[in-house]
């Protein structure tokens, strides 16, 4: 049987046990990464012969292999929080943790809660972390075991970024519509060249406003949308100030707007607007979440959804697209192979899908029942 396979039983809890010991014991013969994530993910397994053993295996991994894997890019979470939690492990792998850029930001916002010493000091040197997440400044503040020169050493932050920063914010605060080019790259430094050059031509197109009869019928027509029953004021409010702007306006606003700006942004009539939503940086995984579950949105986007690594790294995601009737058939059918034997037996049924997925989703299904 395909390793890889039997990893995903593993994470699926479908694996019989015998697997689950050799994965723990280290047997199984996948990558190491692999096969040290299984395992961490294998310590909270029921069976506690099984998890002893995990936890055992793990802690014959060495500190070479640990620091490689937590100075990654994009480092697995779990292994992360593993590290964290082991008191034995060395005080240096805490510390590449807390100098790792692509570490999460709530991440450290724990780590700060709770250590000491010379950990807080690291927390406290990197500014641009501070600035990006007050939560984390918060949490230091809170933190008991912080001594009296790293409290002076925050205050002084506090007073020479976090206040000039908020008074700068309220004197020179630029509406987000009307944000120059370069500062929007400055702030996603990763956009795509596709995006700057949809924006920047957009910028030259002759804007026609709208009247106020079209203005009537778009509000009618966003009170109709079957997931938008009960829209609130400031909604309404959102909604209108948005049918006024200019289409690189707009393309701004879906970049760097805010939830509710988006929420309206996603829906709209322009492809290239909407599709801009799925590039903001703010954008949440519950925000993804939701977007893959909406029947009324461009199936272009949702194929674009379907095509994303990022998106489909939340398992949630990868069901609702695949649930969505709206979500191209090619794109579905290659997803369904991602999911697990439960939702493939229950979408194998569902009579709201294509019959094409309900046919490969019972095939895939029988293939993994019988093996």
């Amino acid at each position: 049987m395909n390793p890889t396979s039997l990893i995903e039983q593993i994470r699926a809890g479908t694996a019989p046990p015998n697997i689950k010991q050799f994965a723990a014991q280290g047997l199984l013969p996948v990558p190491e990464d692999e096969l040290i994530s299984v395992q961490i993910f294998l310590c909270k397994d029921q069976d506690s012969a099984i998890a002893t053993t995990a936890f055992q295996s793990l802690q014959k991994i060495t500190e070479g292999t640990w620091s490689r894997l937590i100075e990654n890019r994009t480092p697995d979470l779990a292994i992360i929080q593993f590290c964290l939690e082991q008191n034995s492990f060395p005080a240096s792998l805490r510390e590449k943790i807390i100098l790792n850029h692509s570490v999460p930001d709530e991440t450290i916002r724990r780590v700060a809660a709770v250590q000491s010493g010379m950990l807080l000091d690291l927390i406290i040197n990197n500014q641009v972390r501070l600035l990006r997440s007050p939560e984390i400044i918060t949490a230091l503040e809170r933190n008991p075991f912080l001594n009296f020169d790293q409290k002076r050493r925050l205050e002084e932050f506090k007073i020479e970024f976090v206040f000039k920063k908020k008074k700068l914010e309220r004197e020179e605060a630029v509406p987000v519509e009307q944000t120059p080019v370069d500062d929007i790259l400055a702030q996603i430094p990763n956009l795509d060249m596709e995006a700057v050059r949809i924006l920047l031509e957009a910028d030259q197109e002759q804007h026609e406003e709208l009247t106020q009869e079209q203005i009537e019928q778009s509000m009618r027509n966003l009170l109709a949308t079957d997931d938008l029953t009960q829209v609130s004021e400031d909604t309404l409010s959102i909604y209108q100030r948005i049918l006024k702007l200019k289409q690189g306006e707009k393309i701004r606003l879906a970049l760097l707007g805010t939830k509710e700006e988006r929420s309206i942004l996603i829906r709209d009539s322009s492809r290239q607007v909407a599709s801009m939503v799925l590039r903001s940086p703010k954008l949440t995984e519950g925000e993804i979440e939701y977007y893959a579950q909406m029947r009324n949105l461009d199936s272009e986007l949702l194929r674009q959804m379907g095509q994303s690594r990022d998106f489909l790294k939340k398992y949630s995601v990868v069901h609702c697209l695949v649930k969505n009737p709206k979500t191209p058939s090619p794109v579905s059918l290659n997803l369904l192979k991602l999911l697990r034997e439960i939702d493939l037996r229950n979408l194998a049924r569902d009579r709201n899908i294509p019959d094409v997925i309900r046919r490969q989703a019972r095939h895939i299904y029988e293939q993994k029942e019988h093996r």
